[in-house]
């Protein structure tokens, strides 16, 4: 068993090292792209206010520019909000959902199980049977 369980665990590490080494490479790509939009956001942004100042003094294309920059953050901002509490809300409507459905299930187990001990016995070695039948070969969860 020792040989199995040590190549077993040399393709688990394997695996994980291979899923970190992508992700740290993939972040350190993404940091990149990110510096250069960022970059380039900020030459937009003076470009921006370089023609408007060519329109308006430069004190009032800043001042627009800012305003403009404030009004685009607070509109982020509400839809963040909005989505939170949608998320929320459905959250709660799951765990109500969850609770009810618990609660029916342990009353109906009760109830069968006072009425009828052998029938309900019966009846979850059958389901138990019919889960593990109904599952697919690789849908085992390993969190």
């Amino acid at each position: 068993m020792g040989p199995l369980a040590a190549m077993l665990s040399a393709l688990v590490l394997t695996d994980i090292g291979v899923v970190v080494s992508r992700y740290r490479r993939n972040g350190a790509l993404w940091l990149l792209a990110s510096l250069f939009f960022l970059t380039a956001y900020i030459f937009v942004l003076v470009a921006a206010a370089i023609y408007l100042s060519t329109i308006f003094t430069p004190l009032t294309a800043t001042v627009m520019l800012a305003a403009i920059s404030l009004a685009i953050g607070l509109v982020i901002i509400g839809i963040m909000s909005a989505l939170n509490a949608q998320d929320r809300r459905i959250a709660a409507e799951k765990r109500r959902r969850s609770q009810a459905q618990t609660s029916l299930v342990i009353a109906t187990a009760l109830t069968l199980l006072r009425k009828q001990p052998l029938l309900a016995a019966g009846l979850a070695v059958g389901l138990g049977a019919a889960l593990g039948l109904m599952r697919k070969p690789g849908s085992s969860d390993h969190s």
